[in-house]
Formats: structure tokens, sequence, C-alpha cells
């Protein structure tokens, strides 16, 4: 089978949209150039040319803006658009293709110190940024942000979904500099003026209270979350407390092992959680036999998000410990991150699974409902939901 070279070229390139390395494409062209014609095996030629009809809109359009358009185009920054839509057309917020400098960004967020003001956030429907959760003693929450929390702009400039990386970047910064925020909330703006810190992330923390109680505060699910968690109830079981109150409120998730080691210390033999693929097949988590003595109870609230809700469904379906605050965040989705290895740096972030409780229910979209539903007063310092969590295990 014999095509023009210039048709190679777009074939070649449809084929790399696909993910083929160029030289395995390369390759399978394997007879001799004659002249403004190259020959390859027919079956792969009927491939190349499936390939090309699918994308070869692609092309066309690239060529109107090469002849069309009123100014010189970028032609990486439209190379990146193409493959940022290209996971933009999957519809899932939590997907999303990364240049290698929002990959290193997203690392650095990730890490557990860094300079900012202490958030975590999302985007919702309307490609509005949302935030998660506040980081504990951060500059955010003492500045009185909230999950929920719509951002409009930072420092006056607007960001939406689109500028998601670009408006992390913004809000990091040297501590002790200032950033302002303008936040929609209950429909109404406000701004917040915020002193950037150096954020040290402690994702666990232990308090004992009266009554030989123990305050267990679980702030993300990081790596080594599942193996201080053990060290500390161990440690609790020794000294004998009577029980535990474990603080999930406004945990964005983290690490998916981390929640389950968790679950598998509270809960005796048992399913932990689902993992539904695209085709429907499901693979489930257990626990062993053990458990810990101590009775428990779960904080959660609209800020208890993704692997938070993992440990929370199985603790309320399993019947470990009661849950009091309010209904968990919903997202009930894993992704997996991926590094690109083409030596560009760059990476895709992608939703693989969807996650059910052990009793099946959907969380995603839904969140997890408490056994005891108890709202914290605007304005009022005191934490009911704590008090309703000591009550239960006195």
């Amino acid at each position: 089978m014999t095509i023009k070279k210039r048709s190679l070229v777009l074939i070649v390139v449809a084929a790399l949209v696909l993910g083929a390395g160029v030289s395995d494409a390369v390759s399978e062209f394997k007879a001799l150039s004659q002249g403004n014609d190259i020959s390859i095996s027919k079956s792969y030629y009927t491939e190349l040319e499936r390939t090309y009809n699918k994308y070869r809109k692609l092309e066309q359009l690239s060529q109107l803006i090469e002849e069309s358009f009123y100014k010189e185009a970028d032609p990486k920054s439209l190379e990146e658009g193409t493959y940022k839509g290209l996971l933009y057309g999957l519809g899932d917020i939590y997907s999303y293709y990364m240049t290698a400098d929002e990959y290193s960004a997203l690392e650095l967020s990730l890490s557990s110190e860094f300079q900012g003001i202490g958030i975590t956030y999302s985007y919702n429907e309307q490609l509005n940024l949302v935030i998660v959760s506040t980081i504990d003693d951060s500059p955010a929450q003492a500045a009185g942000l909230m999950p929920g929390d719509v951002i409009l702009m930072v420092d006056d400039v607007p960001y939406t979904a689109a500028e998601m990386d670009e408006a992390g970047a913004h809000m990091r910064g040297k501590p002790g500099t200032k950033v302002k925020l303008t936040i929609l909330r209950d429909g109404g703006m406000s701004d917040y003026v915020i002193t950037r810190a150096n954020i040290v992330k402690h994702s666990l923390t232990t308090e004992m209270l009266e009554g030989g109680i123990a305050y267990v505060r679980i702030s993300a699910f990081e790596d080594k979350t599942g193996e201080a968690f053990q060290n500390e109830l161990r440690s609790l079981e020794i000294q004998g407390a009577k029980g535990m109150v474990i603080d999930l409120r406004n945990n964005g998730g983290g690490i998916f092992d981390a929640a389950v080691k968790i679950a598998d210390l509270l809960l005796p033999e048992c399913t932990i959680v689902h993992l539904v693929d695209k085709t429907g097949k499901r693979a489930s988590t257990n626990s062993h036999r053990t458990a810990t003595s101590i009775p428990y109870v779960l904080l959660v609230n609209e800020g208890s998000a993704s692997a938070s809700e993992i440990l929370a469904a199985a603790i309320k379906d399993n019947k470990g410990g009661k849950l009091v605050g309010t209904r968990t965040f919903g997202k009930g989705v894993v992704q997996m991150l991926k590094l690109l290895d083409d030596g560009s740096g760059d990476a895709v972030k992608i939703t693989t699974n969807q996650y059910l409780s052990p009793n099946g229910d959907v969380i995603h979209e839904k969140g997890v409902e408490p056994d005891y539903e108890i709202e914290l007063v605007p304005g009022d310092d005191t934490d009911y939901q704590l008090e309703k969590a000591i009550e239960l295990l006195n």
C-alpha cells in the first residue's frame, strides 16, 4: 500500500494522539521511500486510515487557525489545549491533563510542608473553584474560610476551573505576604485578606479529654497516617482509654490505602469498600478479624471527602461506631496519577473507579449521612458535635 508523505505525517500525528510512541509508529512503515511516496503494509494502512478519519477534524481546525486566525498562534498552547480538552470532554471534574509545571505544583501541594494559605479545593458543575477543606491551624482557617466557599477571584483576578492550577500558584507565596480572596457564600460576596504562612501538615494528633476519652484528629490521609494511627491506637489501648472520638471533619481525603488500614484497625472481619470499574466489575476490600476494643465515634461534615468517606461509610454500614455531624462531601471516585512517558514531564490525573459503601450504596455526589445530624451554630464557639460524641461514649 502506497501513500503520500504529507498523508503519512498526518496519520503519524493521529497515531500519536492515540498514544503510540514515535518509534512505534515509524517502525511500522516497512518498505522503502520512493520519491513522495512511502510504502507500508496494507493492514497497518487500514488501521492508520481509521485513526486519521477519527481525528482529521483536528487537522482541519489546525489548518483553519493557521490560515485565518488574526494573529500568530502559539503552537505549544494549542497542543496543550488539545490535550486538556480531551480530558475535559470526559465531563469528570477529577480527570485532567497537567503540564510539567502544573504537575510540579500538584506535587508541592501534596507535600507535608509548603507556603500558602492552607486550603484544598476543587470545582463545581458551574466550573467555579470551591473550597473542600481548610488545613488545621492554617491562615485560611483562621480567616474564617469554610468548605463550600466559592473562590471567585484571587487579588481581583478571576479564576475558573480552566485556571485551577494558576489559581493555586497565585495563592501560594512567601510567608508574611498577603493575598486577597473574593469569596461567594450563601449568595453574598466577601473579600478575605489572608497572610501567607509556612504550612506544615500534621495528619494526625491526639489529645486526652476528661473521663479517659481520647480525641484523635485525622486531618488528611497521607503515606504514614495509617501507621501513625496504629501506633496511637495501641498506646491508647495500653493506657486503658474508655472511648475515642475520631475527628474527620474537613479532611479532604488522600491516600486510599491509609483509610483502608485505619478501617481495618477499627472493624472486625467485614467488607470495607467496593471498587467498581467501567465494566461494573467489583473488587472488594475486607478487614481482618481483630479490631480495637475501644468504643469510638466519628465526627464528619461537608468537608469530609474521598478517603474520609470510605472510612465513614465502612464504620456506618458495619455498625462499628456512630457518625456525628453533617452529610459528607460526596466524592466517591478514585483517581490514578500517571506521569506520561514521552519525557515532557506532563501528567494525567484520571478517574479509574467508583467506590461503593459495604452495603453497596453510591457515595459519589450523595455523601454519607451521619447517624446524628448536628449543625454547628455560626458565631458560637461551642462544639456541639464533639459534645454529642462524648455524650455517646459516656
